[in-house]
């Protein structure tokens, strides 16, 4: 069993067509017939988005959540929101304006310009590399990395390792500018003073939206109707990791908590399909039908 941030590798092929949401226009829709917001979507038994529900979009604007395209012969393909994939999958994503190139997952570092410098940088590493407040990360448990080290870089980006040993981008802890909209609301509602409220464990608790911004993932994140310890619920799906269709249960279970820690209810989610030897198309169509196994 894989389960989807698993996989993200395996189904770069077929990222082009769902970036083919934003681009769909009255063209498409004169060819069959375009249905918005139809079905919900899940990620590792999640709800993330809800049928007959708009998201809102960076600029604060409220788009279609996914959309349906029925084609003249009766076919249906579902789209969704490039940025929403990018985020639900933990997969990078930019816009590169000027060759109108989206750009997902890691790129290559920017040649560096001349210089008359007599000095030679390590190689590797970028020039004029963007870094964040340093003193701000420590504060909240993050581990700087060295600035000679060319693995600490994500192109021109400097990284850090965060309290639980993830790394991220240094420049959007704290950083009020470099949050879009949508997150900038979720500040007001989860965030006290730029950081996680604490309950009467000690343990944080919020949002895993604002955990670049806070420079670490809450202990309790915000789910429909409770709250989840991360590290909790990916331990027992990691748990079906490897197993074959035959042997692995295709479920399994997770606490939910209240803000302050305390048990809610247990939560029943299926494994995310066996996809071992089988083609990106297969993979693409198992997930646009629903057939996980």
């Amino acid at each position: 069993m894989k389960k989807h941030r698993n996989i993200v590798s395996f189904l770069g092929g077929f990222f082009a067509a769902l970036a083919l949401s934003a681009c769909l226009t009255t063209a498409l829709a004169a060819s069959g017939k375009v249905s918005y917001n139809f079905c919900n979507v899940s990620l590792d038994g999640t709800r993330k988005i809800t049928a007959g529900q708009d998201i809102t979009a960076s600029n604060g604007q409220k788009v279609p959540g996914t959309i349906l395209y029925t084609d003249a012969a009766g076919g249906k393909t579902n789209y969704l929101p490039i940025r929403t994939v990018s985020e639900l999958l933990g997969v990078e994503i930019g816009y590169d304006s000027a060759s109108k190139t989206i750009l997902l997952g890691k790129q290559p570092a920017p040649a560096a310009p001349a210089s008359t410098s007599t000095a030679k940088p390590a190689q590797g590493v970028p020039k004029n590399a963007r870094h964040g407040d340093t003193a701000l990360i420590a504060s909240r448990g993050g581990t700087i990395l060295p600035d000679s080290d060319p693995d600490s870089y994500r192109g021109g980006d400097k990284l850090f390792r965060d309290k639980n040993g993830y790394t991220r981008f240094e420049y959007l802890v704290g950083n009020d500018d470099a949050l879009p909209e949508f997150e900038k609301k979720a500040k007001k509602i989860y965030l006290v003073n730029g950081d996680f409220p604490r309950n009467k464990k000690g343990e944080t608790y919020g949002t895993m939206l604002l955990a670049n911004y806070v420079g670490y993932a809450p202990d309790l994140e915000v789910e429909e109707e409770g709250y989840v310890r991360f590290a909790e619920k990916q331990a027992a799906g990691d748990a079906l990791d490897g197993l074959s269709k035959e042997e692995c249960p295709h479920e399994y279970t997770y606490s939910v908590y209240d803000k302050e820690g305390e048990f809610l209810r247990e939560v029943k989610c299926t494994c995310s399909g066996h996809f071992e030897g089988k083609s990106a198309e297969y993979v693409r169509q198992a997930i646009i039908e629903g057939r996980l196994w």
